[in-house]
């Protein structure tokens, strides 16, 4: 959900536009949701800093929140909720009853996939280190940034994990593949979470 997407969220859930909802007061109440919505992740995710977007990031709308996409509705529920509550208007308890449930869900993902900060080099493939990683042959793993990844990654995907020694390995994008290379330019800092919840996949089987 980009900046431009949430905007459009928020006006279909207040009933406002870009003239009611005036742009100033849309970027005060989006920092402050994303703020909100940050603060059930940090215990978890404690390396984690939110930047605050501008006034340049609302207006050009192709900016997005960096915690996992699946939980970005949030951000524009918060913003309908208090705009609901200030304008005393009588669907605040049923918005906030939608982000009780999906913050429950949040809460969850952040617990059960235990992010641990990551580097990965540019080349053909595409090392990855951390210290200790513990990961065997074929573990799932999913990537999360505070930036941008390099070209050949994204986040919200599971990979496959080849490792290389203690501390490295490669990341595949399926079950026994090849290693992804990696090309262009990274930035920020790179996380990657665990399966402590496995998802059932998909693989060949046999029978004789």
């Amino acid at each position: 959900m980009t900046l431009s997407d949430i905007k459009n969220y928020v006006y279909r859930r207040t009933g406002t536009n870009s003239t009611s909802f005036a742009a100033a007061d849309m970027l005060i109440s989006l920092n402050n949701a994303m703020e909100h919505v940050e603060s059930k992740i940090r215990p978890y995710f404690s390396e984690y800093e939110f930047t605050r977007f501008t006034s340049s990031d609302l207006s050009t709308g192709t900016a997005a929140p960096k915690f996992e996409q699946n939980f970005h509705e949030l951000v524009p529920l918060w913003i309908s909720y208090q705009y609901a509550v200030d304008n005393e208007r009588n669907n605040a308890g049923a918005l906030f009853k939608e982000i009780l449930l999906k913050e429950k869900d949040l809460v969850s993902w952040y617990a059960n996939h235990q992010y641990r900060i990551a580097s990965v080099t540019i080349a053909s493939p595409g090392v990855w280190t951390l210290f200790d990683h513990d990961f065997t042959f074929n573990d799932q793993v999913i990537i999360e940034t505070s930036g941008a990844l390099p070209t050949g990654l994204s986040t919200g995907t599971w990979y496959y994990v080849i490792p290389l020694d203690a501390n490295t390995f490669m990341l595949s994008a399926s079950y026994t593949g090849v290693a992804i290379n990696t090309t262009g330019t990274q930035s920020g800092t790179h996380f990657i979470g665990t399966m402590t919840n496995p998802v059932m996949s998909m693989r060949e089987v046999n029978f004789y």
